[in-house]
């Protein structure tokens, strides 16, 4: 017969929280490759200079700060502000992204 192991659950959580975590990382990081792509050939285009690929810059530099800020948060046992946390700042990030774009568009 089994017993209930919260040591168990916890690793298990865990194990899951890090697995979504590697998702979401590819997943927004793959937007800010698609995003120098396109910035790439933005500046093909028109006279723009390097400063249109600081927003993609800060983004791959921050992300990975969220990353770890939200993996403290969820070994601090507050697992679903952690969740939130970087869910968040990924849909921040993405549509940050999308609304340079679009301005890059209009250039």
């Amino acid at each position: 017969m089994k017993y209930y192991s919260d040591e168990q659950n916890k690793k298990a959580g865990s194990m899951l929280f890090y697995s979504v975590q590697v998702f979401v990382l590819l997943i927004v990081y793959s937007f800010v490759y698609t995003s120098f792509l396109a910035v790439n050939l933005t500046r093909a285009e028109s006279s723009l200079t390097f400063m249109a690929y600081i927003p993609e810059v800060l983004a791959s530099v921050v992300f990975p700060a969220v990353f770890y800020k939200s993996r403290q948060m969820f070994q601090n046992e507050k697992r679903v502000p952690a969740v939130g946390w970087m869910m968040g700042w990924a849909a921040m990030i993405i549509g940050l992204l999308y609304l340079h774009l679009s301005r890059l568009a209009e250039v």
